[in-house]
C-alpha cells in the first residue's frame, strides 16, 4: 500500500504515529488499437492513518484512503477505508485488512497492468511478505466483491518469489489468478478463472559506461477468461515469452527495452497490450508481437519527495500509429510525485 512503510522496523509498545501519503500522478496512454482504448489518468491521491503500536511486532493501522480525478464533479471518489492488523519483524511481515500493494507485489506487466497503482493502490485481504537475504515471498489474497444476488464474489490472488542463488542471479516465480465465483448465489452466470503465471530469471551488474544493468527473460502462460459469454471455440490456454533489457548510463535514468512474443495469451488483470482478445472482445489474433521503449528518470527532490517520470515507445505488431505520422510506434508518458510526512503523536514506551 504505502511505499514508504513496507517492511519498516517493527514499533515499540503503545507507540503512535499518524502517516500521510500525497500523490499527485499524471499517465497518458491515449492510443488505440484493437487490444486496448486510449486513456488519460490525471488526479491526486491521499493516504493517512495512524499506526498504533500495540507490542514489538503487532500494531493496527486505521485511517482513510482518497482519489480526487482531475475533471470529476466528486470531491473523493472513491474514498476508503485502511483498516489492518500487521505482525512484523526484520524479515516477516504479516496482514490481516488493508494489503501493501507497492509496485503491484512486483509483478511483470503481463499479469497485473501499472496503472493499477494509480486506480487500485487500495487492496484488503490477507498478506505474507518475507524478505532474507537468499530470497523473497509475497504471498496475498485480495477480495475486490462480496457474492450476491446480482453479482458474483470477486478475488485475486498471487504470489511472487525470488531466490537468489549468486549475487548477480535472481530466480523468479510468479503466479496470479482472478476468480468471479461464489457458492451463496450464481447471479445468473457460472464459475470463471483467469489464471496467469511467469516463471524466468535476471541477470544483474554493474558494467562501464552503462552503469547498473539488468537482463531478463520469462515463460508466461494464461488459462481462462473471465467474461463468461466469449465464444467457447476460443483458445483456453495461451503462453508467450516476456524480455527486458535495462542500462542506467551515468546513474541519470533507466533506458530499457521489452520485447514480447505471445499466442493466444489472455490477461484480465495484465496490461491488455500482450493479449491475443481484442479490447471489444470481437477481434482476435493468435500470434502477436509487441516492442516497448522507454526512459524512467527517479527524483529525490527535497527529503523523502520524489518525482518519477516515464516516457516509452510502443510498437503493437504491425499497426499504424494515428499519432505519431502513420508510423507503426505510438507513445505514452507519465509523471508522478510522492510526497510522504509523518507525525510522532505518542512515542514509543519500553516494554518490560
Amino acid at each position: 500500500m504505502l511505499p514508504f512503510a513496507v517492511m519498516t522496523p517493527p514499533v515499540l509498545a503503545q507507540s503512535v504515529t499518524w502517516r500521510n501519503l500525497a500523490t499527485f500522478y499524471g499517465d497518458n496512454t491515449e492510443f488505440f488499437t484493437p487490444f486496448r482504448v486510449g486513456e488519460t489518468i490525471l488526479g491526486a491521491q491521499v493516504q493517512s492513518f495512524f499506526d498504533i503500536g500495540l507490542s514489538e511486532r503487532t500494531a493496527v493501522r486505521a485511517g482513510v484512503f482518497g482519489d480526487q480525478r482531475f475533471g470529476s464533479d466528486e470531491f473523493f471518489d472513491p474514498v476508503k477505508p485502511i483498516i489492518s492488523f500487521r505482525y512484523q519483524t526484520a524479515a516477516t511481515l504479516a496482514v490481516l485488512g488493508t494489503l501493501e500493494t507497492e509496485n503491484r507485489h512486483g509483478y511483470l506487466e503481463p499479469l497485473e497492468v501499472t496503472t493499477l497503482e494509480f486506480t487500485r493502490p487500495i487492496e484488503y485481504g490477507g498478506q505474507l511478505v518475507q524478505r532474507h537475504r537468499s530470497w523473497d515471498l509475497d504471498v496475498f489474497l485480495d477480495w475486490q466483491g462480496l457474492n450476491t444476488p446480482k453479482s458474483r464474489e470477486i478475488f485475486n490472488y498471487g504470489m511472487v518469489f525470488r531466490g537468489r542463488p549468486v549475487s548477480a542471479l535472481t530466480l523468479e516465480v510468479q503466479m496470479h489468478g482472478l476468480h468471479h465465483g461464489g457458492q451463496l448465489f450464481n447471479a445468473g452466470v457460472p464459475v470463471s478463472n483467469n489464471k496467469v503465471s511467469a516463471i524466468g530469471a535476471r541477470l544483474s551488474h554493474r558494467l562501464p559506461l552503462l552503469g547498473n544493468s539488468s537482463v531478463a527473460g520469462f515463460y508466461v502462460s494464461s488459462k481462462g477468461f473471465i467474461d463468461p459469454t466469449l465464444p467457447a471455440s476460443l483458445p483456453d490456454r495461451g503462453h508467450g515469452v516476456y524480455l527486458r533489457a535495462s542500462a542506467e548510463p551515468a546513474g541519470y535514468l533507466e533506458v530499457f527495452s521489452i520485447y514480447w512474443a505471445g499466442r493466444d495469451f489472455h490477461t484480465d488483470e495484465g496490461d491488455p497490450s500482450y493479449n491475443s482478445l481484442g479490447s471489444d472482445d470481437t477481434f482476435y489474433r493468435s500470434r502477436r508481437r509487441y516492442f516497448e521503449l522507454g526512459a524512467i528518470r527517479r527524483t529525490r527532490v527535497d527529503g523523502r519527495v520524489w518525482l518519477d517520470t516515464e516516457f516509452r515507445l510502443h510498437r503493437v505488431d504491425n499497426e499504424k500509429s494515428q499519432a505519431l505520422f502513420d508510423s507503426k510506434w505510438e507513445y505514452s508518458y507519465r509523471i508522478v510525485v510522492r510526497a510522504p510526512f509523518d507525525f510522532a503523536i505518542r512515542r514509543p514506551q519500553p516494554t518490560d
